[in-house]
């Protein structure tokens, strides 16, 4: 049972499959001797693909069992490369497990965003008003009032009603 080539090899390992021998230890005495009449004859292991596909007619039932619980059913459960892929989507990381608590709420570090570039303009702008209005207000309160004059001789001494109201020193009389 020497095969020339890799063809010939997938041919008889596809004959195998195509059987459909439905109980699991006669599928494993039919693979089991034809790997031993192959390592006999040709001294070699067949190649890896056809060492799986193998395999996989071994595992049958459990790669064929559409159950999407069988993880929590069987007590050794082997998944199918598209059961496999699916269970990973449905997956989520324990990063967060570590962040949303039992009431749902979520309790990470807050992140602030960043601001879009019409944002920044518009704060730019607004920043810029307050600035003026700022700057208008400081050179209102601090421009220097009107100069007013006093002299004592012209009034004999005593300061005018004016200068005393307006230095809140008015006195009683």
């Amino acid at each position: 049972m020497e095969p020339d080539n890799k063809l010939e090899l997938d041919s008889l390992v596809e004959r195998i499959v195509s059987r459909g021998i439905t109980d699991r230890a006669v599928r494993i005495r039919v693979i089991r001797a034809f790997l031993d009449s192959y390592l006999e004859t040709g001294g070699e292991r067949p190649a890896a693909a056809q060492l799986e596909c193998l395999a996989d007619y071994i595992l049958q039932e459990e790669l064929k069992d559409p159950d999407p619980y069988k993880m929590s059913h069987n007590e050794a459960p082997i998944m199918s490369a598209y059961q496999y892929d699916l269970r990973t989507r449905r997956e989520t990381s324990l990063k967060i497990a570590e962040e949303i608590g039992s009431d749902g709420k979520r309790y990470a570090a807050p992140k602030r965003r960043r601001r879009s570039g019409s944002e920044m303009l518009l704060v730019d702008e607004q920043a810029k008003i307050r600035n003026e209005q700022r700057a208008a207000k400081y050179l209102q309160d601090t421009k220097p009032g009107p100069v007013v004059t006093y002299n004592l001789r012209n009034t004999g001494g005593a300061f005018t009603d004016t200068f005393l109201s307006s230095q809140n020193l008015r006195t009683k009389k």
